[in-house]
């Protein structure tokens, strides 16, 4: 019977993780824009993606940066695409580092840490969109 039981017992599913690397350049004054590419790492192979977002809020920015981290609940490449958004505060000025945790409506988490160069003072809501190339 336990034998039985374990046989009808629900399996559960998983998502899997990945990596990602990302370099954006971001220009803003009160709007701003990012670009910018990267790949992602799931599964083995290696997918090359297209970054782009907008931001809206007190800011003024020309900066570039090279993030890097964890994809979470990830199942297939294409959950990637879709659009993250942040709401957050910063001031760089030359070079530091920089963290983000973004997630999208398919529910993938990006974990990003990685370095910034140039200026960037912002209080504002950001999204980037990410599309497979």
């Amino acid at each position: 019977m336990m034998i039985a039981g374990l046989m009808l017992a629900p399996t559960t599913a998983y998502a899997g993780q990945g990596k990602i690397s990302m370099e954006l350049l971001k220009a803003a004054f009160v709007v701003g824009g990012t670009g910018g590419k990267g790949t992602l790492t799931f599964d083995g192979k290696t997918y090359p993606l297209r970054i782009g977002g907008l931001s809206a809020g007190w800011q003024i920015s020309l900066s570039k940066a090279n993030l890097q981290g964890a994809v979470k609940n990830i199942n297939q490449p294409s959950d990637i695409i879709g659009v993250y958004s942040a709401a957050g505060a910063g001031l760089a000025i030359a070079a530091g580092a920089k963290t983000a945790v973004m997630i999208n409506d398919k529910g993938v988490t990006l974990e990003l840490i990685g370095t910034q160069m140039g200026v960037d003072a912002s209080l504002n809501l950001e999204g980037l969109s990410i599309k497979m190339r």
